[in-house]
This record gives structure tokens, sequence and C-alpha cells, in this order.
């Protein structure tokens, strides 16, 4: 398995964030077992649930965490859409965690809006390529040549 040491540390704070989290749920059903749903601990739990367990990570880093974990090289194979909220997140996580290039591979219908938008924030389009990918479907696994766009992120 491939590491990296910025990926490797928003996994950590994704699986603290998570623990933290489930305790902080496993309070809640103890408040409603033996205070009620309308008790003012049970408001007092929403709101500090409101205003303490907020996903430490943004959208745009976990779809960059995303991507690199599911790739199958250092090279981030990007397969999904960014939209514009997360899109700086999405190349700056990737920049701090050292991936020098994106292969864009989406191909939905707002495809042309992710590239000026990588390209807006400083990417530089290298160009079409064809990558390899493997594709298990039924417990067999194939290759499968995927068409690309490689962009270069510094």
């Amino acid at each position: 398995m491939k590491t990296n040491t910025y990926f490797e540390e928003l996994d950590r704070i994704a699986r603290d964030f998570e623990q933290k989290h489930e305790a902080h749920k496993a309070l809640k059903q103890g408040i409603i077992d033996e205070k009620g749903w309308d008790s003012e601990e049970l408001k007092a739990w929403y709101k500090e649930e409101e205003e303490q367990f907020q996903y430490p990570i943004s959208a745009g880093a976990c779809k960059a965490y995303r991507a690199w974990r599911y790739s199958e090289t250092d090279e981030v194979i990007m397969d999904d859409f960014t939209w514009d909220r997360e899109r700086h997140d999405f190349i700056d996580t990737l920049r701090k965690a050292g991936i020098q290039t994106l292969v864009v591979t989406n191909q939905s219908t707002g495809l042309m809006e992710d590239l000026h938008g990588y390209a807006a924030e400083g990417c530089r389009m290298l160009g079409l390529c064809t990558i390899t990918k493997k594709d298990t479907r039924w417990g067999e696994e194939k290759e499968e040549q995927i068409m690309g766009i490689r962009f270069q992120l510094n």
C-alpha cells in the first residue's frame, strides 16, 4: 500500500473525530433514555453537537484524499466532479500532500467547469492521456484503458 504523510495525517484526524463523535452520539441516547426527548439536556446536546462537532476536514480535502487513496499510482486520478466551493481546497490539499500531477478522467457535463477551475487554481494542462486501471467485476480482474487529461499542479 502506498503512503503519504500528509494524507495519513488527514486520515488520523478523521478517525479521531469519528471516535469522539461516536462517544458524543452515545451520550445522546443516554440523555433520551434518562431525561426524555423534551429535556433541556437534550437541547444542550444538540447545541454542543452544532458548535463542536463540525467535520474537521473540508469537502475538497476529503475528495483529494479519496482520489489519492483509490489511485493505483503516485499520480492522482480524479474521476469525480469538484464543485466550485471545494475546488480550491481540493487542489491545495493535493499540493500540500506533494502531489505533482493530476489526471482528470471524469466525463460529467460539468467537466469543462472543472478544467477551467483547475486552470484558475494555477494548474497547467499537460495534455490528453490514457491510463490503465484495474477493475474487478464478478471476481475477475481486468485492465481498462481510461481517457484523461493530465494537469501539472505546481
